[in-house]
């Protein structure tokens, strides 16, 4: 009993030691788990947000892929001015055939008729062939150089696709980052208000209890409150939805990210670096030349140019439907290295090969067709008038669309000096407020009232900045001036070089 006393003695302390690292382990697991759950986001700031953004959406990869294929079948099209050479071979085993004579009977003019037995090799039964054949159409109407400029133009086109999606892109992450410091700076106003509307429910509550105030005093007070949460929770789901969006276009996974309305903090996975505050991005200040802004945005904007080359593709495509209209020549070539050579009699070696040789030219014309094919040219030329009208309908949509934007830009830059000019009145109100609070003439009421107005102030400023922001961003758009952007597609050259 002594012994295993001892013995047990002895194994407790070293479980015990056990279980306790045991312990402190998970422990610290599990808190190194909740400091990196609690890890704040990295900083990322306005063109950082674009990088990430144009590198991560699928609708430019597809784009580029789209330029890719297109570019692949224009070298294909302008590869089918060279000749074509075929080179063939073949076997063929043939069936034996019995060698029976043939008889041929002649009637000469005077006598009777006169019967030969004639006997012919057998033929042989293992047919080996090698042939190359070469086609060249000197002249098919231009039908081969209209269709390699059209396959050409159609990759410029998709080039400037790939373009006019990363600047649409550019130009909505900018947006989502500013609609979500927008929602931020909104949703701490309406914190504040809400703490200010509970305390006036608390005093009316206090007069209430005394008689100072009636029941109609406390239900309109507690209808303030509900409408001050409400306020804020729907200020908490657009913050949400902003950040949502957002980290959408940055190519972030947000499929575990908490959707509930109870937490304001639930969506701030990104902590934006770029403030409101300071120069602003592609301001190109007051003296704004709406000529010269125009001229250029006609120049540069992807739609102009994309139209253009609608037209030159509508008259290459105009120019393809005319070659029916001409004839077609072309010249054909063949040499044949078989055993048996089919242009060879009598063959009866099999190891004996033979070659031959042809070479020829051919010119057709579709005269059935011509009526068509006629009518065919005419409605081609009538696509180029279309495609000439739907370019000035782009130039058109092109210069409202740079005015429109020149004129959110000035109304933004008005509005914000104007709310400017409330900071300092609002600023000045708080700070007397605050002074008569600690002289007892004001009550917590009163300079919680201030420090909302001068918060609200403040936002007001903060908005029409984000407002400005986000329309100098849109002019600079629309006049695409956005270097962020400006990659292969800008360098599209205007005629294919061949």
């Amino acid at each position: 009993m002594k012994a295993s006393t001892k013995s047990v003695s002895r194994k407790e302390p070293k479980g015990k030691a056990m279980k306790i690292l045991a312990l402190a382990g998970a422990l610290s697991v599990i808190a190194a788990v909740g400091l990196y759950a609690q890890a704040p986001p990295t900083p990322i700031t306005i063109e950082d947000a674009v990088k990430a953004a144009l590198a991560a959406d699928p609708a430019v990869e597809s784009a580029q892929w789209d330029w890719l294929a297109a570019s692949s079948k224009a070298d294909a099209a302008w590869m089918r001015m060279f000749p074509s050479l075929t080179a063939s071979a073949g076997y063929t085993r043939l069936s034996e055939l019995d060698d029976a004579p043939t008889t041929i009977t002649m009637t000469p003019p005077v006598g009777p008729p006169v019967t030969y037995d004639i006997s012919f090799p057998a033929g042989l039964p293992d047919v080996w062939t090698l042939s190359v054949n070469l086609q060249y159409p000197v002249f098919a109407g231009f039908r081969i150089r209209e269709a390699a400029n059209l396959a050409s133009l159609t990759a410029q086109s998709k080039l400037i696709t790939v373009e006019m999606v990363k600047r649409s892109l550019a130009f909505e992450t900018r947006r989502a980052y500013w609609e979500t410091m927008r929602a931020s700076a909104n949703a701490e106003t309406l914190k504040k208000n809400l703490d200010l509307v509970i305390y006036n429910r608390k005093l009316v509550n206090d007069q209430a209890a005394v008689g100072a105030a009636t029941q109609a005093d406390v239900l309109a007070a507690d209808m303030r409150v509900k409408q001050a949460e409400m306020d804020l929770a729907g200020s908490i789901s657009m913050q949400k939805r902003v950040f949502l969006t957002l980290a959408s276009l940055l190519g972030k996974d947000s499929s575990e990210i908490n959707l509930g309305t109870d937490e304001s903090d639930a969506l701030e996975i990104i902590s934006l670096a770029t403030k409101a505050e300071g120069p602003v991005a592609f301001d190109p200040g007051m003296s704004l030349d709406e000529k010269k802004l125009i001229d250029a945005a006609l120049s540069r904007r992807p739609e102009t140019r994309m139209s253009s080359l609608g037209i030159r593709m509508a008259e290459h495509a105009a120019g393809l439907a005319r070659a029916p209209l001409f004839p077609t020549l072309a010249i054909t070539g063949n040499y044949t290295f078989a055993d048996p050579n089919q242009r060879v009699f009598g063959q009866t070696d099999p190891t004996v090969f033979t070659g031959t040789w042809s070479i020829g030219a051919a010119l057709s014309f579709d005269i059935g067709g011509l009526p068509a094919n006629i009518n065919e040219s005419v409605a081609a030329d009538k696509a180029v008038a279309k495609a000439r009208s739907d370019s000035l309908k782009a130039g058109k949509s092109v210069i409202l669309d740079v005015q429109t934007c020149i004129l959110n830009l000035n109304r933004a830059r008005h509005d914000l000096d104007l709310v400017k000019g409330m900071v300092a009145q609002a600023a000045e109100n708080a700070r007397v407020t605050a002074q008569r609070r600690k002289a007892g003439t004001a009550s917590n009421l009163e300079q919680l009232t201030a420090e909302l107005a001068l918060l609200r102030a403040n936002f007001a400023v903060t908005n029409k900045d984000i407002d400005l922001r986000i329309a100098a961003a849109d002019l600079a758009r629309a006049l695409a001036t956005d270097d962020a952007v400006n990659g292969p597609a800008a360098a599209a050259p205007a005629e294919p070089a061949r």
